[in-house]
């Protein structure tokens, strides 16, 4: 395997930082990462809307690239481009990239974000070992999503899994026994563990009908359980609108087709059958109560007195304006699913089973676990 440590290359703005964190300081060491991916498991579009609204919403600085033309497929990935009458402009090139982000309290922790690689894996994987090492990230907090054959009108589901039994038991809504094909998350989390390195991953149930649009509902769940395991306050306001909005358009169409309306309640009646109940809470103790609401606000607010300001920026005192723009989200009423686009234009003609006989990554999947 090629020198792992030649894979990725120290932003101006972050070299410095690094490289007092190599020496040996503080200024970066002990913090907790979240990694998220896009490709294999997705579903719902998580690894971007995760990655956009916390890039969008919080301080930050970019400290390390990956080499996407060693690591990335463009054939099978084609990146986009625009061209503007006579000319081509605004490439839009694939980034994996680690960040120094700050949350909405100030307090800094990595996030490692982007696409999934499609070449060099162990030699990848190898490279943010030596990252986590050098860095001593207390840490490695993994997300992702799978479609499943739930309904959108209930509970999200979670499979946790990792290391950290005190940040993963109780939690799973389904826990199986299954030979699966592999993404570059599992291959991580199992290096990691085999390094003995903290490491805890949560993988979110999406409704298969849903896994091609974007499902805001994933991406607040997947941060929820981001912030509990890593003690930090991440933005989700604007995603839970955005999931109201799809909320909406979900009740607008399945209560205009008996065939969606159908698909939806046996599913419900399975899910319901199956269901082992609510998990337990990151956020409490086994043996604590959830607090009401005027109980967390009074603790909120005296937390916030008590804390002082941090910037991801170590050198200056210099932050980025935390509220930046995001494009606006609309529901399409017409037109064919793309990125962009949250809700399917119709989900008449669904089966309640995304399991395809003719995909081969279910081949080697195991009936074990009663989906």
């Amino acid at each position: 395997m090629q020198d792992p440590t030649t894979l990725f290359s120290l932003e101006p703005a972050g070299r410095d930082l690094l490289a007092v964190g190599f020496d040996g300081a503080t200024a970066l060491r002990g913090l907790g990462m979240l990694a998220v991916f896009g490709g294999h498991t997705d579903a719902g579009h998580l690894s971007e809307q995760v990655r956009d609204t916390l890039l969008d919403s919080l301080d930050h600085r970019l400290l390390a690239s990956f080499d996407a033309d060693q690591l990335i497929d463009y054939r099978s990935r084609r990146p986009q481009i625009s061209f503007d009458g006579d000319h081509f402009l605004d490439y839009q090139a694939p980034q994996l990239q680690l960040h120094l982000v700050s949350d909405a309290l100030g307090r800094p922790f990595l996030l490692l974000s982007g696409p999934e690689p499609d070449y060099q894996w162990e030699r990848f994987v190898a490279s943010v070992q030596f990252l986590v090492e050098k860095l001593d990230v207390k840490l490695v907090a993994l997300v992702d999503a799978v479609p499943m054959p739930v309904p959108h009108t209930r509970p999200l589901g979670v499979t946790a899994h990792g290391n950290r039994e005190d940040l993963s038991a109780g939690l799973s809504t389904w826990s199986p026994q299954a030979r699966m094909v592999s993404g570059i998350s599992q291959l991580l989390e199992l290096r990691l563990d085999e390094q003995r390195r903290g490491v805890s991953g949560y993988t979110l149930h999406v409704p298969h009908y849903l896994a091609d649009a974007a499902y805001p509902q994933a991406a607040v769940a997947a941060l929820e359980y981001v912030g509990a395991a890593l003690g930090l306050m991440l933005p989700t306001d604007e995603l839970r609108e955005r999931g109201r909005e799809v909320d909406q358009e979900l009740d607008r169409q399945t209560g205009s087709s008996r065939e969606v309306t159908a698909m939806v309640e046996g599913l419900e009646r399975n899910f319901d059958q199956n269901s082992p109940g609510a998990g337990r809470s990151l956020l409490v103790g086994p043996d604590e109560e959830v607090p009401d609401a005027e109980e967390l606000g009074a603790a909120v607010e005296e937390y916030l007195q008590s804390q002082p300001k941090h910037s991801a920026h170590p050198a200056d005192d210099g932050v980025d304006d935390p509220s930046a723009e995001h494009a606006e989200h609309t529901v399409r009423e017409a037109g064919p699913l793309d990125g962009n686009e949250t809700v399917p234009d119709d989900l008449s003609g669904l089966s309640d089973d995304p399991r395809d006989p003719d995909n081969p990554d279910n081949a080697d999947e195991s009936d074990d676990g009663g989906r």
